[in-house]
């Protein structure tokens, strides 16, 4: 199968990845398995002899290494696919991929196809993807690098872009395809607070370049007739960047800037950053041991006094971590004397092809009627 046939219906494949987990982690489909073939440690030995004796001797090692587990990894890659899609959902399409479509992905199709013979009554296809992951990669990178049509949405920190955003998807009068969620896909809010935090306090994991690349890829290729709505950002997502073919459009489209007062803006902070990871099971100590080393990374660019002000102001709120006027000092003192001056740097309305200004409903309404 082409990458684009799979891209044109790839609601009904199950994608295994067979490549090696290192090779998995360093980037990969969003939704595909990971089936390795052979295992970080086994690819190792299997590369060092291709080195030293060639690449028959590898091939010749890498059969030996796996020969005995065939079976068993057929069988789990099988159970994993059924799981993603449960039997009365899953259609029996199977689509594997190895790195180039080379030999993994021939070695992991006979082997599931050996599995399945013995099974005839499963009813499964099994298909391998021409040119791999490689393949299918660079076709999403050339969408991300095509022409867009697109308007950006812009604001000061807090203004509510990404709600917005939700908003729009949720509206059955918008084409949902249009919304482009760049900090949805990078899992982080593009600030120095942005890292999701988790219930045991700890930051959430990123994708790593490549797989947010492809998700980007992904929502691109899926598309939509209109006009596509993205949130404004900088070059960087965390620790992920936006690819500059598509960075660069964003910079020349239309802008439609969302207004808010300070008071919204600190209230939709609050609630981004103390509401919801206390709701999602967040301790209090754990919470606040995060937005105080938040705030010390800003150090440099605040100040010590606004620093040390906004340390205490956190300090002062943490006995009541649920009442928002206990926490508005801090969370407007970093607005005022680091985000917007960073927005204002950043942005360069004045440069920009400004197109509509106005609060969360005007600027939903004015959205909804571009085509």
């Amino acid at each position: 199968m082409t990458p684009e046939a799979f891209l044109r219906d790839r609601e009904n494949w199950v994608l295994l990845d067979v490549r090696a987990p290192g090779e998995f982690a360093e980037g990969h489909i969003p939704g595909a398995l990971s089936c390795p073939v052979l295992d970080d440690g086994e690819r190792h030995e299997v590369g060092l002899t291709y080195k030293r004796r060639g690449q028959q001797a590898a091939i010749d090692l890498g059969t030996q290494l796996v020969w005995e587990k065939r079976a068993a990894r057929a069988a789990d890659w099988l159970a994993a696919a059924r799981k993603i899609q449960p039997q009365h959902k899953f259609i029996g399409k199977i689509l594997v991929s190895c790195w180039r479509g080379g030999l993994r992905s021939q070695l992991a199709a006979s082997w599931l196809a050996e599995l399945l013979a013995a099974h005839p009554q499963q009813n499964v296809e099994v298909v391998r993807l021409t040119g791999g992951y490689k393949g299918l990669r660079g076709l999403l990178l050339e969408k991300i690098a095509a022409p867009h049509r697109m308007d950006v949405l812009t604001g000061m920190t807090g203004a509510g872009k990404t709600i917005l955003l939700h908003e729009l998807l949720a509206d059955p009068d918008f084409e949902s395809l249009r919304v482009v969620d760049l900090e949805g896909m990078a899992r982080h809010r593009g600030s120095s607070f942005g890292h999701a935090v988790g219930a045991d306090g700890q930051r959430l994991a990123q994708p790593s370049q490549q797989t947010f690349e492809n998700e980007l890829g992904l929502a691109l290729f899926d598309g939509a007739k209109g006009r596509l709505i993205v949130e404004d950002e900088s070059t960087m997502i965390g620790r992920v960047s936006i690819p500059d073919s598509f960075r660069l459009q964003m910079r020349v489209a239309p802008l439609v800037v969302l207004e808010a007062t300070l008071r919204e803006r600190a209230e939709a902070i609050y609630d981004d950053y103390v509401t919801r990871p206390l709701d999602g099971g967040c301790s209090v100590d754990d919470l606040w041991a995060v937005l105080a080393e938040n705030i010390r990374v800003l150090e440099r660019r605040l100040g010590g006094k606004n620093t040390a002000d906004a340390l205490k102001f956190l300090e002062d709120g943490r006995a009541t971590p649920r009442d928002f006027d206990r926490q508005v000092s801090w969370i407007e003192l970093l607005l005022e004397h680091y985000y917007d001056l960073a927005y204002s740097r950043s942005t360069q309305l004045t440069e920009r092809n400004v197109v509509f200004s106005g609060d969360r409903r005007a600027c939903h309404q004015f959205l909804r009627g571009l085509k």
